[in-house]
């Protein structure tokens, strides 16, 4: 028998399960239908942990264990950064899913096969049923996208060992001519060791002889995996970094990897998908309550310009790593993030115009401040709305702090900081000492 759902949001991972519980909490009827079969480890950051805290999913949170060193070595040098904490993926994935049941989403666990459109409706097909909701949410990761827009083409192998319990735990990343190896260890007796890389004429022999031979190129994870013992067979997966470039479908809405699938030599893939979850939900509520295109704008302009700045970073390490080691993998991969990287903007104006923003739970179109530096728009700063407070001090024709201050019942030093930053747009005549900033600058608020 099939259901008809408010919201569907078709996945099992980290974007799913954010955006669910989110919405339910907003007092959605949310139904959650996806399978996790992720046996993967993770290293997850600390801010990505506070993330989880913040979007109430303790569970998961608490399931996270103690950081660990993040050790490495890149471009010839060696290096060391915040801890790290080694997440085994089944776990945690049970513990979002209880997070999520515990807050009243309806959980369907099978996967989706195909979604199409039904009238007003979407129809999402499991192997078993279908389910007709006005909305759906597709976080279903890579598999879920097709695109042209792709970075360079990477494979990562992946596989599973016993190694001895030293209670250190630690993550490790090592550049290799062919790639890079990255290793975790939970201190427990369990090592993951991921190696990824282009298509390397050794894949052909077989994946154990693949990671043999490039693991001989790492000489401090070899050394971390002297005595260890593979468990079960390694696992190949599709690793090319992506954006989503699909036509847009009028009320479905991609979160998580399905919109833009980060180079995993980032780390920040998790970060990224529950970065995403407020604007995701925005997105939702915006089209149940309102018109699709702003909606449609602004989830494509908030992946673009995700994707650039990724970019832009991949760009740098991975030219770091080709001056070090000018192997065809390194030098093909930088060139290849430079390529996509888009044309300088071209110098123009400063004008005010409508553009779909984030506010609060909700997407809708506002006046906002377009720059050459931010084509997106600003909207506000410091939680102050720019243009209303621009019109407010020409028709007053005062550029005096405290009178907007009350008139907009804001704290001086936030108007100030508004007028301030209008007026280095030559917007507004510079506001005298009254209008000093202070120490800190203004706090933009662009989008997300």
């Amino acid at each position: 028998m099939a259901l008809r759902q408010e919201v569907a949001i078709l996945g099992a991972g980290p974007a799913a399960i954010a955006t669910a519980c989110a919405l339910r909490r907003l007092g959605h009827d949310v139904l959650l239908i996806g399978v996790s079969r992720n046996t993967a480890v993770e290293g997850v950051s600390q801010r990505t942990l506070r993330l989880l805290r913040e979007h109430g999913l303790a569970a998961a949170a608490d399931s996270v264990g103690d950081p660990g060193e993040r050790v490495g070595s890149w471009a010839g040098i060696d290096v060391a950064g915040n801890g790290e904490y080694v997440v085994q993926r089944a776990e945690f994935d049970r513990a979002l899913l209880a997070d999520a049941a515990a807050i009243g989403v309806r959980i369907c666990a099978e996967r989706v096969v195909r979604y199409e459109r039904r009238g007003a409706l979407w129809r999402v097909h499991t192997k078993r049923n279908y389910v007709d909701c006005q909305v759906a949410v597709d976080a279903r990761g890579r598999r879920a996208q097709r695109s042209p827009r792709r970075g360079p083409a990477l494979i990562a192998v992946c596989q599973r060992l016993c190694t001895p319990r030293t209670g250190r735990v630690f993550t490790r990343l090592e550049a290799i001519p062919q790639g890079w190896c990255w290793l975790a260890a939970d201190g427990r007796g369990m090592s993951w060791l991921q190696i990824t890389s282009g298509r390397e004429p050794s894949l052909r022999l077989g994946l154990e002889e693949h990671m043999r031979r490039l693991v001989a190129m790492a000489p401090h994870v070899a050394a971390d995996l002297s005595g260890a013992i593979a468990t079960g067979a390694p696992i190949a997966r599709a690793a090319t970094p992506s954006l989503c470039t699909q036509p847009d479908q009028v009320g479905v809405i991609r979160a998580g990897d399905a919109s833009i699938a980060l180079d995993p030599l980032s780390g920040q893939g998790m970060y990224e998908a529950l970065r995403s979850v407020v604007a995701v939900t925005g997105a939702v509520r915006g089209y149940l309550s309102g018109s699709w295109d702003p909606i449609a704008k602004f989830m494509a302009e908030r992946a673009a310009e995700l994707w650039q700045q990724s970019s832009l970073k991949a760009a740098h390490h991975y030219g770091q790593q080709a001056q070090q080691n000018p192997s065809p993998f390194w030098s093909e991969a930088a060139a290849r993030y430079c390529a996509i990287q888009p044309a300088p903007p071209i110098a123009g104006g400063v004008s005010i115009d409508w553009r779909p923003v984030l506010n609060g739970a909700r997407i809708e179109l506002r006046r906002v401040v377009v720059t050459p530096q931010s084509p997106r728009g600003v909207w506000q700063v410091d939680a102050i709305d720019l243009p209303e407070l621009l019109d407010f001090l020409r028709a007053a024709r005062v550029t005096n702090v405290e009178c907007a201050a009350r008139h907009f019942g804001c704290p001086p030093a936030a108007t100030a900081r508004a007028m301030q930053w209008l007026s280095e747009h030559g917007l507004l005549e510079p506001a005298g000492p009254a209008g000093s900033t202070g120490p800190h600058g203004p706090s933009a608020g662009r989008f997300d």
